[in-house]
């Protein structure tokens, strides 16, 4: 059952890949985690012990982890801030499907964060891409959503709401021009990447029941993987793209494969960041 992370849509960094553990397996969302356990999951999906423990202190510089210690024993708590992300991703996740009817409503956002402001720029413009945003020009971001609530929620967490405007517009007509939608996101091989990803992990939900360890690995790949489709699918109604139909098929597998693996995976995530695991 072991999955290839070769996939060009399998992002390996490791702070990405703790977090799709952290959505899929962490009950509650406020339970301590060994840093240990945390290194350990890493280094099976080629991170190195090093770049495994200076992920962890990254995380805590940048407000997403809170350390503990006990002992010689050190572990993790996710932050309001982290929490919030997940929360968010959750919601993302949830709703990746094709919308019913031309959008009524499109969130326009403007930010004045330049480069003094890298990190939160950079932060600030990740989780508008994570929500289907195309740059319509330099600092500027176009959503066929309305997502006004979920903008001002982040920009208020991350301390720059006194440098985002958010304009909530509408079409003059109910067709777009093709020309606008190329311009805001790369479709021509949407449909494409979402047939691959089917094919490449249909057989998951139909295998026989595999070993905890397998099941994690097969799982936390499927899911990592399937969590790209956010950065890259706005949402479009089917009348403006030809990809529904294949992310309808997608969706279905993830579901399908996350229902029959989840549970063994989930179970060894736990016992692996357990703080009871740790060495005295």
């Amino acid at each position: 059952m072991r999955t290839s992370t070769d996939d060009p849509l399998f992002d390996p960094k490791p702070q990405g890949l703790l977090f799709s553990m952290f959505g899929a397996y962490l009950h509650p969302r406020t339970a301590p985690m060994w840093s240990g356990g945390l290194v350990v999951l890493l280094e099976k999906f080629g991170v190195t012990t090093a770049t495994g423990r200076i992920t962890l202190n990254r995380m805590v510089h940048r407000g997403l982890a809170e350390r503990h210690r006990r002992g010689r024993a050190i572990s993790y708590t996710l932050s309001p801030r982290a929490l919030h992300l997940l929360e968010d991703g959750d919601n993302r996740l949830a709703t990746l499907a094709a919308a019913d009817d031309t959008p009524k409503t499109w969130t326009v956002v403007w930010h004045n964060l330049g480069d003094s402001r890298k990190a939160d720029r950079s932060n600030f413009v990740k989780q508008l891409r994570f929500h289907g945003f195309g740059q319509l020009q330099e600092a500027v971001w176009a959503s066929p959503k309305d997502y006004l609530r979920e903008v001002k929620d982040y920009a208020k967490l991350l301390g720059i709401s006194d440098e985002v405007a958010i304009f909530q517009c509408q079409l003059d007509e109910e067709t777009v021009p093709a020309a606008l939608l190329s311009h805001l996101w790369r479709l021509d091989d949407l449909a494409g990447q979402y047939e691959r990803f089917a094919r490449r992990y249909a057989a998951l939900a139909a295998e026989p029941e595999s070993a905890p360890e397998d099941a994690f690995l097969a799982c936390t790949t499927m899911l990592h993987t399937f969590r790209s489709f956010a950065n890259l699918d706005p949402e479009l109604p089917p009348l403006w793209t030809p990809h529904a139909g294949a992310r309808a098929k997608a969706l279905a597998v993830y579901h399908e494969a996350l229902d029959a693996l989840r549970p063994r995976a989930g179970a060894y995530f736990a016992e692996a960041v357990d703080p009871a695991s740790a060495t005295p």
